[in-house]
């Protein structure tokens, strides 16, 4: 038996079921989804307006793109030889084996190395 279902948009804010579309807004820290109609998304256009000529953009948050690929074991061997070449050269204690401890790879990557 085949199952068929249908969405419906409707206006948030009058009900309307004609060429409604969501419009995605954020403010004050929270990000919020509306279905609009033409007649209300030309009204919240209108009203944000003067908000946003007078706005700068802000930059974007977090990755939009894949996320790297997790490092094979060779890249993770060679990574660890650099952060104990570096931190010996600044006289830091570190094995030559084993693992890296975690503040000396955090003052390796706030020295702006990777």
């Amino acid at each position: 038996m085949a199952r068929r279902e249908i969405v419906v948009l409707s206006d948030d804010l009058d009900g309307t079921d004609n060429d409604v579309r969501t419009v995605a807004f954020a403010y004050d820290g929270g990000a919020y989804e509306i279905d609009l109609s033409p007649a209300n998304h030309d009204k919240l256009a209108l009203a944000l307006a003067p908000f946003i000529a007078a706005a700068r953009k802000s930059p974007a948050r977090g990755p939009r793109s894949q996320p790297a690929a997790p490092l094979t074991a060779a890249d993770q061997r060679a990574f660890n030889q650099r952060v104990r070449d570096w931190a010996k050269a600044q006289g830091k204690q570190v094995s030559d084996r084993g693992r890296v401890p975690a503040d000396i790879v955090d003052a390796y990557r706030a020295a702006g190395l990777r």
